[in-house]
């Protein structure tokens, strides 16, 4: 792990256990779908679009609206989400949540899947944003959607 997604992970693993563990969790793992990831993805959406937006405003005062809104979309698409989600190594930790076989979706059909990394990434966002505030989280995600945010 780079120390670019350091700060994400180590806001992520002083999480309480049961964030971390609802952001580790694919529907058909738990009772409910409430119980999954797709909430604190939702979240975790929203403060990665505003961590990036605030920094290209900040970082780019002659560019315009279109200008701004293509690399915004290029820095949090899904796949910069799901590089940034094997940055920080989240396919070894859905591994190890993963229930036994049988139960719920194999995690080997879940890793293949950009778009299931991406949401993990958000969803790990959303809870570090609920266990440390916006401020924090908002710095790391800064710091791990870097090489993200260069590239667009």
């Amino acid at each position: 792990m780079t120390s670019a997604a350091a700060s994400l992970a180590e806001l992520f693993a002083d999480a309480p256990e049961e964030l971390r563990r609802q952001a580790l969790s694919h529907s058909s793992w738990v009772e409910t779908r409430t119980n999954s990831y797709g909430r604190l993805a939702f979240l975790g959406d929203s403060v990665l679009g505003l961590s990036v937006a605030a920094l290209l405003f900040a970082e780019h005062p002659q560019a315009d609206i279109g200008e701004l809104t293509k690399i915004l979309n290029q820095a949090v698409s899904g796949r910069a989400c799901a590089a940034v989600a094997r940055e920080l190594r989240l396919p070894e930790l859905l591994t190890e949540r993963a229930p036994q076989e049988g139960d719920g979706l194999p995690v080997e059909t879940l890793l293949a899947s950009e778009r299931t990394l991406a949401s993990v990434c958000e969803a790990v966002i959303g809870a570090c944003y609920l266990a440390h505030g916006f401020e924090p989280t908002s710095r790391a995600v800064i710091e791990a959607f870097d090489e993200e945010v260069v590239q667009a």
